[in-house]
């Protein structure tokens, strides 16, 4: 029970009017008739609150998306035969940030109304709603009386496919289902032959077909069909170097909505796609398989991921896909290279999967350090900022030109590009025919 301004007001009136007694003959009297009345009153209230007033129903999307908005749904049925006012404070999970302020609703008896607050969460995983909060005013308006409601609602977060690269991911899907309604015919070497058509300026001259242009009187080109059912591995990293944060985001949350992007297009693509998750161990594995099902249980293992501070060990898992996968595989691995000790046995590791595989390694570039080997340093403290950043530039730099030497390919971008880097490497090496 909860004393509201109107009660403490009467209190007061009835404790000056004690004091003014002195002076005032009938001033003692006026006091505890007031308070006589004051005390009915409060009784009155607490009698006249009904009880079980409130029925509450919580509804919330099925499908959370990080860092996406969403709507939370409160209904509220006034189950009493008197107009009511409720003050409602719903218990979303502490994770997630939004406006879940308190509610002022007044309720005619045996009507519903249904408020709508908006909700949103940086984090992928497994989270909780609570117990909704809730004080009914009493009609002579001195007290309020508290409760609660009870509504436990387990919910999903899943990785964002909707903010950077949701673009170039629209524009493949869009790719793939004229794919699927009719056999890709893109140009290039390695690809199986579809058909033969008119030579055009843009072609390449290794793809005229000699014979039937000298039969036909003009040159005829071959046409190729992109080939279909390659292979795809996802290795993603959640290791200590995974843990900076960048913006919202840390840096495993960017690689982990960068990995869905590229396993939708690929199987989309009618490639098969697979995935390791690591860090010190082997947390999760799956051969490279098609369809939605595959990609499903992907995002399950991928949704309650977190970085860890543990040392990935790289060679442990590339000898388990080396061991799992005999056909010749793309496998992309998203990591960091913090320090050279570390890209020194990430490469050390990659280096026994060519020539069978294709090795590719996509990084998240600090933006941030980069940021200030390009400024001009004012003062002493920044130009001992600019010799460190430029220290761990030239480091992260040194270590890509290793790994390229070695005949690695590497993608760097910043965080906000790595869904579309990812992207664009798989379709230049399908475009390409490298596999």
């Amino acid at each position: 029970m909860v004393f509201l301004p109107r009660f403490y007001f009467t209190l007061v009136t009835a404790i000056l009017l004690a004091l003014a007694s002195t002076w005032a003959p009938d001033g003692l009297a006026m006091s505890l008739v007031l308070t006589l009345l004051l005390t009915c009153a409060v009784l009155a209230d607490v009698v006249l609150i009904p009880r079980d007033a409130l029925r509450v129903k919580r509804n919330v999307p099925q499908t959370l998306r990080q860092a996406q908005p969403f709507p939370v749904e409160l209904t509220l049925f006034n189950n009493s035969d008197s107009a009511l006012t409720f003050q409602i404070v719903d218990s979303p999970p502490v994770d997630f940030t939004g406006s879940s302020r308190p509610m002022m609703i007044r309720l005619l008896p045996r009507l519903e109304t249904v408020q709508t607050y908006s909700l949103k969460s940086f984090h992928r995983g497994s989270f909780s709603f609570g117990t909704v909060f809730y004080r009914i005013t009493g009609p002579l308006g001195l007290i309020e009386r508290q409760g609660k409601i009870d509504l436990p609602l387990e919910v999903q977060v899943l990785p964002d496919m909707t903010g950077e690269g949701s673009h170039d991911l629209q524009l493949a899907l869009a790719g793939a289902i004229q794919a699927g309604r009719r056999r890709s015919t893109l140009r290039g070497e390695g690809r199986e032959f579809e058909s033969l058509r008119d030579h055009q300026r843009d072609d390449d001259f290794r793809h005229i077909d000699w014979k039937t242009s000298a039969k036909r009187g003009k040159l005829i080109s071959r046409h190729y069909e992109t080939e279909r059912d390659q292979r795809l591995m996802i290795l993603l990293d959640t290791g200590r170097l995974m843990s900076p944060r960048i913006g919202s985001y840390r840096k495993l949350d960017y690689a982990v909505n960068a990995a869905v992007h590229l396993a939708q297009i690929a199987l989309h693509k009618g490639d098969l796609v697979g995935y390791a998750l690591f860090n010190d161990d082997l947390l999760a594995f799956a051969e490279p398989k098609k369809g939605q099902a595959q990609m499903s249980h992907f995002v399950r293992n991928l949704t309650p991921l977190q970085p860890t501070r543990l040392e990935s060990d790289y060679a442990g898992v590339f000898h388990h896909v080396m061991r799992r996968c005999s056909r010749r595989t793309l496998i992309v691995c998203f990591t960091d290279l913090g320090d050279p000790h570390s890209a020194n046995s990430l490469l050390q590791a990659a280096l026994p999967l060519m020539p069978r595989h294709l090795p590719v390694i996509i990084t998240v570039s600090n933006s941030e350090v980069l940021a200030v080997t390009r400024k001009i340093p004012e003062n002493e403290f920044e130009v001992y900022r600019h010799v460190a950043a430029m220290e761990i530039w030239n480091d992260y730099q040194k270590t890509l030109v290793g790994l390229r030497s070695r005949g690695m390919a590497t993608v760097s971008v910043p965080a906000q590009e790595l869904s579309t880097a990812a992207i664009n490497e798989y379709l230049r090496i399908k475009e390409t025919a490298r596999l």
